[in-house]
Formats: C-alpha cells, structure tokens, sequence
C-alpha cells in the first residue's frame, strides 16, 4: 500500500523516448526521507497509461495522488485520469507543475482537482502528506501549509507562497521507484530529436541547479523561479555522478536552465566527472569566459553546447531582454568550433514586434553560422509560445494574441498548432517544418523517394525564402495522419509540432 502515488504523463509520439520526470523523483525522495512510501508513474499520456493508472490507484488506495504538470499535450491525459479516480474514488486529486503554478486558481476551479501545489513541491508534499494521511481534509488544516491552494465551500483559496528551497543537496531523484535502465537504454535520448549528436552507450541526464537570474522575456524562469538560481554543490553532483556511472552511464546531459550561471561551481564539476557532456549556456556567458574557458571545457570532455540564439535581429533580441547581441553569438560560435566543440543552436520566430525582414536576418544568421563547418546544428525554428506569467505573453495579448480560456484548450500544443498570433507573419508557421527537411527529419518515412521530393522542395523554398502557399506543408501532414491510423508511419511529430 502506497501513502502516495506521482504520475507524469508525457506527449504522445510514435518513437518515444522519454525524459526523466525530475519534478516527481525528486518530490519522491522527499517523502521518503519523511517516512512515506511512495509509488511513480510515468508514461505518454495515451488511453491504456490512463486505464494502468486508475488500476494502480484502486490496488494502492493512498492518501492522494499527484499529477505534474505542463502547459502542452499531456493535460489532456492527466484531466482523463484525475475526472476518472475522483469518481472511483474517495481520494485527493492533487495538480502540481508549472501549469498549477501559473494557474493557481483557475487550475482548482475544475470539480476533478481539490489541491494545487504552487511552486517547489517537496515540503508542500511532506506537510499535506502529513494532514492527508489520517483522513483530516479540513480546510483549516490546509490553510496552514504554505505552496498550496485548496477549496473551501466550494471556493478556490490560494496560501502564501513557500520560501525557495536553498539547499539542494537535501534530495536526489528516486531513481529505485522508476529503474533508470529504461531511461539509459540504447544510447538515445530525448535530444536526439531536435539534432543533438552527443553519443554513448548510456547517456544520462541530470539536473544540479533550479532557475535562471536572466530576464529572457519568453522564459517561464520568470513566473515560476522569479529568476532565482539555487544549484547542488559539487560534491553533491559528484555523488549523482558516481551513481550513474555505477549504473554504465558513458556521456551527460545536463538539464540545467543555465549550467554555467556560476561558472566556478561549473568549472569544478565538469573537471571532476571524468565523462563527455554538453550542457546549456548562453552565448554572452561564451564570450566573457574567452579562448581560456573554452578550451577548458573542451579539455574536460565537453562535446556539446545548447545555445539559445533566438534571433538574428538585434532589434528582436532587444524585444526580449534577452541582453545578448548578435556580435556576441558570432564569437560565441566561432570560439567552440575552434576547439571543436559542437554547438546546438534554437531560433524562434513570431516575438511581437518583429517584422517579416526580421525573420529574414534570422534566416541570414542560420546560413551563416552553417557555414562556419560540421561542429554547428540548429536544432530548430519555433514559433514563440506566449507562455502565461512571462512580460512577453502580456505584450502578446495588448496585440491581439487570445489565449485559451479553458483546460482543454491549454491541453494540446497549442503554441505550434495553433493558428499565427495576429501580429506575427503567417509564413513563420512553415519555417521550422522546412528546417527540418532539409535537416533529414523524413529518414524514417516509408516511402524515401517522397522524403526526398520533400526535401528537394524544403532546399528550394529555404533558399529563395518562399514559404507561401504551402500545399508540401498540408499534403504530408494529411498523409502522415492517415499512416499513424495504420500504424505504419515513424515521423517525427516534432516536425508538425
């Protein structure tokens, strides 16, 4: 019998590989350092992990159930799952994550959630554990347990906010309730789908910090860590390394927002490891280090840097406090192709304010830093999420952009599918589908000879800039549907996402 059981549920895909749940190991470790068992679930968001779910919840019967949460697909799933065990069950639905963050309020107003944690999760979770456990659901109860939201009479009450966790070494994931093995599994990993070339028979991902003191106007750091940077200290790290090398893990990932945030506490981790890895970083972070700090990294087995370029247009990066030049990105590059170092770069397009030719500037970037050699990849060409709580999405909105209103809405991938925001140019829609092509996304359809008509016409409109009228936009799209119906098709949705 389980005192809790945390779920996750993951986007559908039809290869997936999925990312570890770091919010719910973590809550995990924190329950059991408290002395309550604790069950994880964690799986795509499809019908079947649905049904698996409620029977797991029947058979364990806990004293709540906790969802994790993002604004995109998998709401759809974790509404499914909650509407189905507040029916069956006599049993606290609790939503958690950014989505509940963000939306507090909103979040308790569906009758299938009695609780939100707002906020970092692993005190909240101890302390309702411990009111929850016996039965006690009385609101006054609730009410004194900060980073939560509750319903009385009916009615969403909001508590005060919990403090920052400030010592991170106090948890680490509870990997025994999952098996890392699966996540370890053939040397691929979810960043193999947007171009990450870094390879191992085990590759691993970790998180050693939370938060990010920048101020990039897009960036959900904003509402969520109110640009706070906490971070583990290096023997901490050390530690999670060793363990994942006793496990066979032969490259890292890390999953920090900004690795390198304090780059001495950086420089002692990455010397100590003893294995390749990439990381995320901003470019300005690059250039400050110089030729010294790369070539470190690069001494200490550094393959791979995610680096957020964004634009090409300094008067876009200037939209989004993002507090980098173009100058900048261009050193930056040029510095970690000079020690061989490759680099992963994200571009976005639909900020507003920008115009159509500066989306042509970031097209112009993307060429440029192409031809500087094999150690550059853009990993992709967004469209800009208005994610709520971020300066960006209340600029949005003054210009028109509506977001959804309801949980349905929120409840797919509504910053890609949807249509273009009123103030953005239609034809950045088509942009990162075209990227992809000429990128090889289509190695997996079965019909190759189509993969490379498509692709051929990918180069053709990348090159002359022409993405109106895309009738090999729709045509694919229409027949990639029809493939998964019968289950025969292998695309990568990132391509349609």
């Amino acid at each position: 019998m389980a005192d809790v059981i945390l779920a996750k549920f993951e986007p559908v895909a039809d290869d997936p590989k999925l990312p570890p749940p770091f919010g719910i190991l973590y809550l995990a470790d924190a329950l059991e350092q408290a002395g309550f068992s604790v069950r994880l679930f964690h799986s795509p968001g499809n019908s079947g992990a649905v049904a698996r779910l409620v029977e797991e919840v029947a058979r364990e019967k806990p004293a709540w159930v906790g969802f994790s949460n993002f604004t995109i697909s998998p709401l759809a799933a974790v509404r499914k799952a909650s509407v189905e065990i507040r029916k069956k069950f006599k049993i606290p639905v609790v939503w958690g994550g950014i989505h509940s963050t963000i939306f507090p309020r909103e979040t308790l107003e569906h009758e299938f959630v009695d609780i939100v944690s707002v906020g970092e999760g692993e005190e909240s979770a101890v302390e309702l554990t411990k009111t929850l456990l016996p039965g006690r659901t009385s609101s006054g109860e609730l009410a004194g347990i900060q980073g939560i939201g509750f319903k009385k009479d009916g009615k969403p009450v909001i508590n005060p906010p919990r403090r920052f966790i400030q010592d991170l070494d106090r948890y680490s994931p509870a990997w025994h309730l999952l098996g890392i093995e699966k996540y370890l599994e053939g040397g691929g990993h979810s960043y193999d789908q947007i171009g990450s070339k870094i390879a191992g028979d085990k590759v691993a991902a970790i998180v050693t910090s939370r938060g990010c003191p920048f101020r990039c106007g897009y960036c959900y750091n904003l509402a969520v860590n109110r640009r706070t940077f906490r971070a583990q200290s290096p023997d901490k790290v050390l530690q999670e390394v060793e363990y994942l090398k006793s496990r066979g893990v032969t490259a890292l990932i890390f999953e920090d927002d900004n690795f390198f945030t304090d780059r001495q506490r950086g420089l002692e981790i990455i010397r100590r490891i003893g294995l390749p890895w990439s990381c995320s970083i901003r470019a300005d972070c690059i250039t400050r280090g110089g030729d010294d700090f790369i070539r470190e990294l690069r001494e200490h087995q550094c393959f791979e840097l995610r680096i957020g370029v964004e634009s090409g247009s300094q008067k876009v990066l200037d939209l989004m406090n993002k507090d980098i030049t173009v100058e900048q990105v261009r050193e930056a590059i040029a510095l970690c192709s000079k020690h061989q170092i490759r680099t992963l770069l994200n571009f976005m397009a639909g900020i507003p304010g920008e115009t159509w030719p500066d989306v042509l500037k970031s097209l112009d970037l993307i060429d440029e830093l192409g031809r500087t050699g094999k150690y550059v990849t853009v990993s992709s060409v967004g469209i800009f999420a208005p994610w709520p709580g971020t300066s960006l999405s209340r600029v949005a909105a003054k210009m028109g952009f509506q977001p959804p209103q309801t949980l349905e809405g929120w409840s797919r991938y509504w910053a890609q599918r949807a249509k273009v925001p009123p103030y953005a140019d239609r034809r950045i829609k088509f942009i990162g589908f075209y990227r992809c092509l000429i990128r090889k996304e289509f190695a997996a359809v079965p019909f190759p000879f189509l993969a490379r008509f498509l692709r051929r016409l990918a180069l053709f409109r990348w090159k002359r800039r022409f993405f109106s009228f895309p009738v090999d936009y729709y045509l694919p799209a229409a027949v990639l549907r029809l493939l998964r119906r019968i289950g025969l098709s292998k695309i990568s949705r990132a391509m349609y996402e």
